[in-house]
């Protein structure tokens, strides 16, 4: 068990090799040879033995082309993982199995996730991260958009993730609306393939401002599906209850050290 402790520390970045074989009083090629068994003990995660008022899933991507897609509770702590190629629809239903239904479920809104929770909770309620929301926002919008109706909606997206009450989604939305009103025409805009052939790619026409559109519509239909607030929803929110909007406490609490526990041991073979 010493041994084992030791390898603990090591490979979770608390001691160097130096440092652990130093414990013992001798080499680091001794210290490797002698816990080399430690690399044959997998982790594993006891049963899943209750439900939770909320969970978060998301994968992040680790060396070798691996992705490790992680469930956490509503305590922060992880309850099942399951390692995959990519975040694909086979993947999330191994992640979900055995799980019991929960108040809420906290995704980036991936596709394979969304369908996986479907089949495994139908009807699940389902709150897509607001921090994602932005991230999308931003990627249409640039972080310095041109016109006065880019320029508009990313402040409003940048609001977005502040709101923390049901008063401030319903002020929010309304803001949206009014951001609507004024640049509704804006979007409906369209740009003839006579008047830019070079971009024309075999169209006759085409949204002059695709990416706003894009970006606009979004919006609308994450609160349409009732994705966007779902973290304020009556329905599922209980009295005192504070529900996540983002998924913040698996990415920095459990994604962040996985991935810094990697960054200790860059030469690691794809096995260990």
């Amino acid at each position: 068990m010493a041994e084992f402790r030791a390898f603990i520390a090591w490979v979770t970045g608390k001691r160097s090799m130096s440092e652990a074989a130093a414990m013992f009083g001798i080499t680091r090629q001794t210290f490797a040879a002698r816990t080399a068994w430690c690399w044959n003990v997998e982790p594993g995660m006891p049963g899943v033995s209750r439900s939770h008022r909320y969970v978060m899933a998301d994968g992040t991507y680790v060396p070798y082309g691996w992705c490790l897609l992680v469930l956490t509770g509503d305590d922060g702590r992880p309850v099942k993982w399951q390692w995959c190629s990519a975040e694909t629809k086979p993947a999330y239903p191994q992640l979900f199995k055995r799980v019991k239904r929960p108040g809420l479920l906290v995704c980036d809104g991936g596709q394979g996730c969304l369908a996986a929770a479907e089949t495994r909770w139908k009807g699940v309620a389902v709150q897509r991260c607001l921090v994602h929301v932005l991230r999308n926002t931003r990627a249409d919008l640039t972080n310095k958009p041109k016109s006065e109706a880019g320029k508009t909606l990313l402040k409003l997206a940048r609001k977005l993730v502040k709101v923390k009450t049901s008063d401030g989604a319903a002020i929010w939305l309304a803001e949206l609306n009014e951001w609507h009103t004024e640049h509704g025409d804006h979007l409906k805009e369209k740009t003839d393939a006579r008047q830019d052939p070079e971009h024309a790619r075999g169209r006759k026409w085409w949204w002059t401002h695709e990416r706003l559109r894009r970006a606009y519509f979004r919006l609308v239909k994450l609160n349409r599906d009732g994705m966007l607030f779902a973290f304020r929803d009556p329905d599922i929110v209980r009295d005192g209850d504070s529900l996540p909007s983002t998924t913040n406490q698996l990415e920095g609490g459990v994604n962040a050290v996985v991935k810094r526990t990697l960054g200790h041991h860059r030469g690691l073979s794809e096995k260990h």
